[in-house]
């Protein structure tokens, strides 16, 4: 028998805010890149929001793994006040198809705060029921995306290294790739230009 919880924290960043074309903070991507390599192996999935600085994170797995994350997380100096919302036993994970899925405060994220009264994104003034619809949302968000890129249902998460740990990265890839190609158009050219 499994011993499956959901864990729910929320934190204030401590990272630069200088979010580049993609909309995604360096700092954040650095910390998804780190996520799905780590967390695939261990079997844990879930989702990071960030919007505001501040992180709303839910961590699914394998208890004694999701505990021994969340409390390495209270050491990582890119944020701070480690906060427990929600900490649960589950039947089935909720964020099944992503080792980490990152979304951005969004348009939906938005309704569901202006519905609740607050003008920006603070999961510290998140009460149990707010929670409770931030998770619904995210989770929503997930499967459509996940329904929209055309793919039917896995069991998460994938293996470290996977397509699926990789989706969200493919543009950095492509981006390094270039940067490759430029840097070999370079060299031929001073080489030719030297004869």
């Amino acid at each position: 028998m499994s011993d499956l919880i959901q864990l729910v924290y929320a934190s204030r960043s401590n990272l630069n805010s200088s979010g580049d074309r993609s909309g995604v903070e360096p700092g954040v991507a650095r910390i998804l890149t780190q996520s799905r390599r780590n967390n695939g192996p261990r079997q844990i999935g879930g989702v990071l929001c960030y919007g505001d600085d501040h992180f709303f994170q839910c961590l699914e797995g394998e208890r004694e793994t999701v505990e021994a994350l969340y409390e390495r997380l209270h050491e990582d100096d890119r944020h701070r006040d480690v906060t427990l919302l929600v900490k649960r036993p589950v039947e089935q994970r909720r964020f099944k198809l992503w080792a980490m899925k990152y979304l951005s405060v969004d348009r939906e994220v938005r309704q569901v705060l202006d519905k609740a009264g607050l003008k920006t994104f603070d999961p510290f003034k998140f009460d149990a029921d707010l929670t409770e619809r931030m998770l619904e949302v995210l989770r929503q968000a997930t499967e459509s995306e996940h329904a929209s890129k055309g793919r039917g249902s896995r069991p998460a998460p994938e293996p470290a290294g996977s397509v699926a740990d990789r989706e969200d990265t493919l543009p950095l890839a492509y981006l390094g790739m270039g940067a490759v190609m430029a840097a070999l158009a370079v060299i031929v050219v001073l080489a030719i230009g030297i004869r």
